[in-house]
């Protein structure tokens, strides 16, 4: 070999022929390999995710870590927001002719002095004292009664008028 081919194979940056040049990727086989990649990296974190759990050991006394807490008593009197409604086509959008004029979404008829319209999260049967009113019973609903609202029947459109939108404490007394 001269000194000039030599040089030249130390310095050329050509590869030997016996290496095969490396492949080059198109943009949808790059982004083939990165999906295949994740589908391997997914599927290994599901196989790690159904791999059951090692139990630990219970203690010999269950209770001596524990610290006993006083739960908070339910939030039974509050005051909220009452208005009065009729069966009539002002409160109900039913007539007298509707089949179901005077009866409440749970399915009872609505009478004067028992049934009041309750939020969704007061069930229906739920009693409660309303301070200066009496004890009512939760057994309908209304597209506007929200929570802090509750919506008092009573016989006619001139009593609910006369009665308007008022704030009183009112005591849930059973559930």
């Amino acid at each position: 070999m001269t000194t000039m081919t030599l040089a030249c194979g130390l310095l050329c940056t050509q590869q030997p022929a016996t290496e095969k040049p490396a492949p080059i990727l198109t943009t949808d086989q790059a982004a083939l390999q990165r999906a295949n990649q994740r589908i391997k990296t997914l599927e290994g974190e599901v196989e790690a995710l159904r791999k059951p759990e090692v139990k630990k050991p219970k203690a010999k006394n269950p209770t001596q870590n524990v610290v006993k807490r006083k739960k908070a008593a339910p939030k039974l009197a509050q005051t909220y927001e009452v208005t009065a409604y009729t069966n009539d086509v002002e409160s109900t959008g039913k007539s007298a002719s509707h089949p179901d004029y005077g009866v409440t979404a749970s399915g009872a008829r609505t009478k004067t002095g028992h049934t009041i319209a309750c939020p969704p999260s007061m069930a229906f049967g739920t009693r409660l004292n309303i301070e200066g009113i009496g004890v009512r019973t939760c057994e309908d609903r209304g597209g506007a009664i929200t929570e802090g609202h509750i919506d008092l029947y009573v016989a006619g459109v001139s009593e609910a008028k006369a009665f308007g939108r008022q704030r009183i404490k009112a005591e849930i007394i059973t559930k």
